[in-house]
């Protein structure tokens, strides 16, 4: 009975673990897309020239990123912009997109150019940012917390 509820101890210590290492993984896919999304959104403003509302329904996304696009299109419709549910962002990070999102569709074809050259030189910074911590931080974090259960383990008997 007792290694039953050793295995169970470590199982959930492990999943929790797992839960929060995936945090890491979900921010580096979030500007991963967000990159790609500006990216497509300057081939979109240099050749087809769609609007932005049907440019945001043409882009396919999952998690966190689609909450950002589920937002941006409350934001088209309504005029306020709420990134509360993103969780894997900081109050930073949520301001400065905020910013991205104010500043599309605002200026002329060749400012709008360069303004989004400039959000992709914030993005680039905050992608290597995050795929630093994904690398170093999940890997250590999984590792502490199988040490951890492992010696609350040892406690245990």
């Amino acid at each position: 009975m007792k290694w039953i509820l050793i295995v169970i101890l470590i199982s959930v210590i492990m999943l929790i673990a797992r839960a929060v290492s995936e945090q890491y993984s979900e921010k580096f896919d979030f500007y991963s897309k967000l990159k790609e999304f500006l990216n497509q959104f300057k081939i979109n403003l240099s050749f087809s020239q769609s609007k932005i509302k049907e440019f945001l329904d043409k882009v396919n996304s999952k998690k966190q990123f689609k909450l950002f696009i589920e937002s941006y299109k409350d934001y088209l419709k309504s005029g306020e912009l709420d990134l509360s549910k993103i969780k894997i962002l900081d109050d930073e990070e949520k301001s400065e997109l905020n910013n991205i999102v104010r500043n599309i569709g605002k200026y002329n074809a060749k400012n709008e150019m360069l303004q989004i050259n400039s959000f992709l030189l914030s993005v680039d910074s905050k992608l290597e940012k995050a795929k630093q911590d994904k690398q170093k931080l999940c890997p250590l974090i999984l590792k502490l917390s199988l040490l951890f259960a492992i010696a609350l383990s040892i406690i245990l008997i």
